[in-house]
């Protein structure tokens, strides 16, 4: 496979991903992938929430309550004060009861000795472009007669943000607002507000992004709680219990409706106070989840687009890129898990698209560059070589340098002997069935010595071996090819005797050495073929059977590379034309 091209495979198949990542396709794929990575984590100690839970109705009575209720509760929680309370409920409307039970939910807040704070809610939310600062359009916020000019009582907002596919992952640090707060011109989250009115210290604030992910610790119901009833009647003992914790109040009775889909709970809905305690105890513990840089995000997806490539350019002729690819995209997914655990997102789903889009664009393009070389080698060396011989370059033709490669090889010649008086004896019809049926005989015999029968030359036909494959028995296939022919002819001859045609004498010269092979020609028309000294001393032998009188002569050179043995008489040293040493022939005894 090309280089260049496997690179700009890879390279656009990165590109393509990035593309993809930066549009935010296949969020709610992303999402759902990364939700199954989210762990339980320590929950902590410092948080309880006083549960409105369905013990509580049924012995306070129906909702919504008395002002007058949650007044006695924090009373009896100022006997021995938590760090903070946040009530997790709205109380944006005066109390059916009237006014005087509202007076006596703001005489307690006047008198509290720890800090409360309750919740706003802005609908709608509106996203600016970069995300910094989400604008609350209208805000709902608890009666002023509760918040206005008392001293420990703040407010937060309490919007989560819903993915499309219904799940709190995220909330806005701060919304903007022109509603007083602590901040001119923002409200702070409702978790965040409560640890901050609480004195905690939230490690790594500064790196919190304006809308962080939320980093769930612990599944629906593992937070700590205690039932509101109990709360009122435990009295002091209970609320010895609750001494310098952060206390949340809300419902959790599953009537009330104030759940919300988590990436813990597909199908099971946490309460949202539940929620924000999840929100709480990240801030205070220090779990994040950040998402990876942009820059590194994008070069994370090029590099796992990449990485094929090099996997192809080491094994080009293998499945092993395959399996390296499938061991690297794992080892992505164990690098992703781990890095998701210490809180940082990496992009799933587009670095498994990004490797799988590669290798199999790899592997694409190397089934259809190598469908098109074998048809180019089967039309190359279908018809001269042997079945077996073709099967073995087709399974692997790297095995076949067509560009051109020195090799050793073994070369034989054979020529008709007394051609022009041959056809002098027979019409021109004739002298072409005779060839035609020489030729035949002659080729089957090298062609099923694993030979590449390179071409007719007039009357004379020219083989090889050793290329394109190596062939450690090279001179003697050649050896046994020639002994082949004298057999076929001698049959042939007697085919032509019975029918009256002149019969056919042959000379068949073989040499072993080195050639220049692969194909040769222009660019209108090329072969696969061999050059150089070894042919040429090849065809010499050959001529050579006239003066000894002889069928078959070979070299020194490729009697010394016979493996098997074979009975042969010296000829002695004979003069070749171009060379200026005496070789050593042979003949068959």
């Amino acid at each position: 496979m090309d280089k260049i091209r496997a690179f700009g495979i890879t390279l656009c198949a990165g590109i393509i991903v990035a593309v993809s990542f930066w549009l935010g396709l296949f969020q709610g794929l992303e999402f759902f992938f990364e939700d199954l990575l989210v762990r339980p984590k320590p929950a902590s100690a410092d948080v309880v929430v006083i549960a409105i839970d369905d013990a509580s109705l049924q012995k306070i009575g129906q909702w919504p309550w008395p002002r007058e209720i949650f007044a006695r509760t924090l009373a009896v929680l100022n006997n021995n004060p938590p760090a903070v309370v946040g009530v997790d409920i709205m109380l944006s409307e005066p109390s059916g009861r009237g006014a005087a039970d509202d007076a006596a939910l703001r005489t307690v807040l006047a008198g509290i000795t720890y800090p409360v704070v309750f919740p706003a809610e802005a609908s709608p939310l509106v996203l600016s472009e970069t995300d910094k600062a989400p604008r609350a359009e209208n805000l709902l916020t608890p009666l002023a007669l509760f918040i206005d000019n008392i001293e420990r009582v703040s407010l937060g907002h309490a919007n989560f943000i819903l993915d499309p596919d219904g799940i709190v992952r995220k909330f806005p640090l701060l919304i903007a607002t022109q509603y007083p707060s602590a901040r001119p011109g923002v409200l702070a989250a409702f978790g965040y507000e409560i640890l901050k009115q609480g004195g905690y210290a939230i490690p790594d604030e500064k790196k919190l992004d304006a809308i962080p992910r939320i980093a769930y610790s612990a599944l629906p119901g593992s937070i700590r709680k205690i039932s509101f009833s109990r709360l009122l009647d435990g009295g002091e003992e209970t609320g010895t219990m609750l001494r310098d914790k952060i206390v949340l109040i809300g419902v959790t009775a599953p009537d009330l409706h104030d759940t919300k889909l988590t990436p813990f709970s597909r199908g099971t809905e946490m309460p949202g106070v539940e929620l924000q305690a999840q929100i709480v105890t990240m801030l205070q513990s220090g779990y994040r989840l950040v998402p990876l840089a942009p820059f590194l995000a994008y070069l994370w997806i090029l590099a796992a687009a990449l990485l094929p490539a090099l996997f192809f350019f080491l094994w080009p002729r293998s499945l092993k890129p395959l399996a390296a690819s499938v061991a690297a995209g794992v080892a992505y997914m164990v690098a992703i898990a781990v890095l998701f655990e210490n809180g940082i997102v990496v992009n799933m789903l587009h670095t498994h698209f990004a490797w799988l889009l590669s290798t199999s664009a790899l592997f694409a393009y190397r089934y259809l560059s190598g469908e098109r070389e074998r048809k180019e080698i089967k039309k190359l060396f279908g018809k001269y070589v042997s079945p077996r011989v073709l099967e073995e370059i087709l399974v692997d033709p790297a095995k076949v340098a067509l560009g051109g490669e020195e090799r050793e090889v073994t070369v034989l010649f054979s020529d008709i002997r007394g051609f022009t008086t041959l056809s002098e004896k027979t019409s021109p019809q004739e002298l072409v069935r005779i060839l035609n049926k020489y030729f035949s005989a002659m080729s089957a015999e090298i062609v099923n010595r694993e030979a590449v029968l390179d071409k007719y030359i007039g009357d004379a036909i020219m083989a090889f071996w050793g290329a394109p494959l190596d062939d450690p028995l090279q001179a003697d296939h050649a050896l046994a090819a020639a002994k082949g022919m004298i057999a076929a002819l001698k049959k042939l001859n007697e085919e032509l005797a019975a029918a009256g045609d002149p019969e056919i004498a042959i000379g068949i010269g073989i040499h072993t050495g080195r050639a220049v092979v692969g194909n040769i020609g222009s660019e209108f028309r090329f072969d696969y073929t061999l050059i150089g000294d070894t042919v040429n001393v090849a065809s010499r032998l050959e001529g050579l059977n006239k003066e000894h009188k002889t069928t078959l002569i070979i070299s020194e050179n490729t009697k010394n590379k016979l493996r098997e043995p074979h009975e042969l008489r010296s000829l002695g040293e004979v003069s070749v034309k171009g060379r200026a040493e005496p070789l050593h022939v042979y003949t068959l005894l």
